[in-house]
């Protein structure tokens, strides 16, 4: 575990910690990229290994209070064991330098969920994880991109276990928790559009019931204090939301939200979690293993994560 405090680095300075992600994915190419390309606001600190940055002028430091305004530097964290995949061993050190306040945003390189799972870790993500430091409960998926806005109620989770979900109450708190957040982190407002969880959005009860027992009443308990735009088919919701100013899709699984989210913005879109008690993005790719190692990976998410990151801190 790297050194910290309590006190933040750079006496006031804005600290993203920013994790390389599977060793054996493009994780660390589009880290190395982007950091080349941009210029910290505050300090950008890479969580990881120096090997990843061969012939790179990098300054390393043992203790993140060590960086400098205006700085990328690397805080090297060796994995703890051989079971131990890197990746976590990276990320488990960001996200605590980042509940204690040592640094504000958390960016994360993209890992490979089994990869955690066949090493022991009860983690199936990032977000399993994150969950661990939650303030007040689960943390939720949220895509931001200049053309579009995803919240996603359920994220990995298998379909047959969605159905057992659907209840107004829980859905009115999960939009709230999400309005919450965005006022917050962003300081404005948003109006929300609820895609339908059947075709069609189940033709008045003739293709599904989910929407008149569950999504209209807790639509009609939101209006009283937040703004909501309706509900519409899942094949229309998006291209809706597109033209429409601080519009926020509310999508019922992980593929009905992120599907056309990625078909449209794969290379400027951005994970953000909701409910920590430090910003956290990363970019919307995977690992890409396929292609590690070529020198072909596009940084563009990447870039786009660390610059909302730092947007984001207060």
């Amino acid at each position: 575990m790297p050194k910290s405090s309590a006190k933040k680095a750079g006496q006031g300075t804005k600290v993203v910690a920013v994790t390389l992600g599977d060793p054996q994915g493009i994780g660390p190419e589009v880290v190395a990229k982007s950091v080349a390309l941009h210029s910290p606001a505050g300090s950008l600190v890479i969580v990881g290994e120096r090997r990843f940055f061969p012939g790179r002028s990098i300054r390393v430091i043992e203790d993140v209070r060590l960086a400098r305004p205006g700085e990328t530097a690397l805080l090297e964290v060796p994995a703890k064991g051989a079971a131990v995949d890197p990746s976590f061993s990276w990320v488990r050190a960001a996200v605590e330098l980042g509940r204690q306040g040592c640094v504000q945003a958390v960016v994360t390189g993209p890992v490979r969920k089994e990869k955690w799972l066949a090493s022991g870790l009860p983690y199936r993500g990032h977000t399993d994880y994150l969950a661990t430091v939650a303030r007040g409960g689960p943390p939720a998926m949220f895509f931001w991109s200049p053309g579009l806005k995803v919240a996603l109620f359920t994220h990995h989770l298998p379909l047959r276990e969605v159905f057992g979900q659907l209840e107004p109450r829980r859905i009115a708190a999960f939009v709230r928790g999400v309005d919450a957040e965005l006022r917050r982190l962003f300081a404005r407002g948003f109006t929300y559009l609820f895609s339908g969880f059947n075709p069609h959005a189940g033709e008045g009860g003739h293709l599904g019931s989910e929407e008149l027992d569950c999504i209209l009443p807790a639509m009609d308990d939101l209006r009283r204090d937040i703004p909501v735009a309706g509900m519409f088919p899942p094949d229309v919701v998006f291209a809706k939301a597109r033209f429409l100013e601080g519009a926020v899709v509310i999508a019922w699984t992980h593929d009905q939200g992120l599907i056309p989210f990625k078909l449209l913005h794969s290379s400027d879109g951005v994970q953000l979690t909701l409910g920590l008690p430090f910003v956290r993005t990363s970019p919307v790719h995977g690992t890409a293993v396929d292609i590690a190692g070529r020198g072909i990976a596009d940084p563009t998410s990447m870039l786009a994560a660390i610059r909302l990151a730092e947007a984001l801190i207060p």
